[in-house]
């Protein structure tokens, strides 16, 4: 293994350390100094388009999301990415449809299955509690 891909892991590490803390525009940078190096990195380019929707910049974000899934349209940690980011920018149907696309192609990952039943949940809340305010 090469000290570029060491190199990567531990931006891609970095990189999402400082998106949980909220430094997306650290994130970003981190993430961009990956995809200067491998442009067609999937992993970065859908934490980058995570990092524009949770700093509030959607369509962007968005768009960078649809970037890393034509890569590999099959990637789960893409996938996830894309869900998660689409929910926390509330696009819950959205989330719902990365995930049974998820789902399709990975029928037996729990993962993607509870996720899926989270939202849903979520939803169901949100109706009856709107019924009842």
């Amino acid at each position: 293994m090469g000290s570029s891909s060491i190199d990567e892991k531990i931006l891609i590490r970095r990189s999402d350390t400082l998106i949980a803390d909220g430094n997306y525009e650290e994130a970003i940078f981190y993430l961009d100094m990956i995809l200067m190096e491998k442009p067609d990195d999937e992993e970065a380019l859908s934490m980058k388009g995570l990092a524009f929707c949770l700093k509030g910049e959607t369509d962007r974000g968005l768009d960078i999301l649809e970037e890393a899934l034509s890569i590999d349209p099959f990637s789960k940690k893409v996938l996830i990415i894309f869900a998660d980011a689409c929910l926390h920018s509330s696009m819950p149907e959205k989330s719902l449809e990365i995930l049974d696309r998820a789902i399709s192609y990975y029928p037996d990952d729990d993962g993607f299955l509870m996720l899926k039943a989270t939202i849903l949940g979520a939803m169901k809340r949100n109706v009856m509690d709107s019924y009842l305010n």
